[in-house]
């Protein structure tokens, strides 16, 4: 009878096969079409297979042991196989001012004072294919000192970006691996970082698009590790280094103000070092930071619908006041780093003026520390995201269709409202 039962154990259930085999499908498709810009539809269609077999995969973390998902050593090969089947396809337009940014830091010239529109160096600019498709050509870097520094060094691999790429997906790899290691400490099975690791969105975000936001996530998971610990100091340093590399993570600074305010010490000086290289560029290295959030509107949810009655200004104000007074509540309340970190980059992505796809893994790298059903509709909603690509595509020009917004939004309020409701009635009960 004990030889039967362990035979069982070892033997998958049928909704983790599932799972993974519908996944596999949208990346075979994504893998097959190159370029999902050209093939939207059918881009689309395998991104609603996998929401099924990522259902199943959530399904079967929240009602089965660790031991009958099998060995989370093989669910990480078959995360890492995912994402190298797709680093070959065509990313986003992102990857050439990468590219480019870390190449003209070879010759010599500063990221944060160089326009790419201005730059007149042959050498630099003929027969180069990345400086006439960087996005946004009269804008200086946007993106923090040592994002910048990982951008030189990999250009010492060559001007390519799939090789930018490779570096971002091994990021992201390193990042769901330390994720393992940090569900371990807090007593949970390490399978349950493929909520991050095996959402169509995440996939997408980095082996296709080649967001950098993977750096950040791998700085995040070692302070979650560190605070685990109780190691405040490193969690400065590794807050100040996925501050450097994205500047979306400042807002856990009030988590460690209220746990130890010295470490953040720690986390200027990291901030400080980074800039030290870049330091000939001044106060200009926040430049194109500011123009981006006074200028730019795209599908934030708190601007999109409030700007016509207190304007654009008045958003921005509201939704900095809003969010600053949430994360200081949060953190004055003792919330552990994970509830914080998914809490507030949750909050954040409600009041910023501008959302983009990507953005969701910020807050879904930790949302297996507070589960909420409408957070994981709201990423897998996502694929009307693209609809803006395929625009792109055909005409030249990316332009968000306005039904986008509502087709992305309303899926995510109506389970929200719904998601409340029946805790309010459990809570009475």
């Amino acid at each position: 009878m004990q030889e039967t039962n362990d035979s069982n154990r070892r033997v998958l259930p049928r909704s983790v096969i599932m799972g993974w085999c519908l996944i596999a499908i949208f990346v075979a498709i994504s893998a097959g079409l190159v370029n999902y810009r050209d093939h939207l539809r059918y881009f689309q269609l395998g991104w609603l297979i996998s929401l099924v077999g990522y259902a199943a995969i959530v399904f079967s973390l929240s009602k089965l042991p660790g031991s009958r998902l099998g060995s989370w050593r093989v669910w990480l090969i078959g995360i890492a196989l995912f994402r190298v089947a797709l680093i070959h396809t065509v990313p986003s337009d992102d990857l050439h001012r990468y590219v480019w940014e870390g190449k003209i830091q070879r010759f010599g010239l500063n990221p944060y004072t160089t326009l790419p529109i201005d730059v007149e160096r042959p050498e630099l600019t003929q027969d180069d294919p990345n400086w006439s498709k960087i996005n946004h050509p009269d804008y200086p870097a946007i993106y923090p000192p040592l994002a910048q520094l990982l951008f030189r060094l990999t250009s010492s691999f060559g001007d390519s970006i799939y090789t930018v790429k490779f570096v971002l997906v091994l990021f992201e790899l390193l990042a769901i691996l330390l994720l393992g290691r940090l569900l371990v400490a807090h007593n949970l099975a390490p399978h349950w970082a493929s909520l991050y690791a095996l959402c169509p969105l995440s996939i997408a975000s980095v082996a296709i698009e080649g967001h950098q936001d993977s750096m950040m996530l791998a700085g995040l998971a070692l302070m979650a590790i560190a605070a685990s610990r109780k190691r405040f100091v490193w969690c400065g340093v590794w807050l100040g280094a996925a501050i450097s590399v994205k500047t979306v993570a400042i807002v856990l600074v009030p988590w460690l103000l209220f746990r130890r305010p010295i470490a953040l010490l720690a986390t200027a000086a990291v901030c400080a070092a980074c800039y030290l290289p870049y330091s000939d560029a001044g106060w200009h290295v926040f430049d194109s930071l500011y123009r981006f959030g006074q200028t730019t509107t795209s599908m934030g949810l708190v601007a999109t619908t409030l700007s016509p009655i207190i304007g654009e200004d008045g958003v921005r104000i509201l939704g900095a006041l809003s969010l600053l007074t949430f994360a200081m509540w949060l953190a004055s309340k003792r919330t552990d780093l994970p509830t914080f970190a998914t809490r507030s980059f949750a909050a954040l992505i409600l009041v910023m003026p501008v959302v983009h796809a990507w953005y969701l893994t910020w807050f879904l790298f930790f949302s297996w520390a507070r589960i909420r059903f409408a957070w994981l509709v709201f990423c897998g909603a996502a694929v009307v995201y693209f609809e803006a690509e395929g625009i792109r595509a055909a005409t030249g020009q990316w332009n968000m269709p306005t039904w986008v917004f509502y087709a992305w939004y309303a899926p995510f309020g109506i389970c929200w409202f719904a998601e409340s409701a029946l805790e309010k009635r459990k809570k009475r009960m």
